[in-house]
């Protein structure tokens, strides 16, 4: 549950404009602000959301996850710092 939220912060909060950072580091969260209208362009011409699928940890300890969307697959690691919020967080499409 608890990674399930990391990924939520960081493809769901881009539809709604706000950037849930009380889950992100300051300076992800700082990133992520300057990135928000890219962020949002990308994920609505992707579509809605439809499938989320962990396919392990990357060599960084990054989790690693490919989303399916209506028009697309993107592919997301998320690493997770010792307080549990998002430390980093890429996107790339698939």
């Amino acid at each position: 549950m608890f990674f399930l939220k990391a990924v939520d912060a960081q493809i769901e909060f881009p539809k709604d404009g706000a950037p849930r950072q009380g889950r992100m580091s300051p300076g992800l969260a700082a990133a992520t602000r300057q990135q928000l209208s890219q962020l949002q362009a990308s994920l609505a011409q992707a579509g809605a959301l439809q499938s989320l699928t962990f396919r392990g940890v990357g060599p960084g300890g990054a989790d690693i996850y490919s989303a399916k969307f209506e028009n697309g697959s993107m592919e997301y690691r998320i690493l997770l710092g010792p307080d549990g919020k998002v430390e980093s967080a890429s996107v790339r499409p698939q």
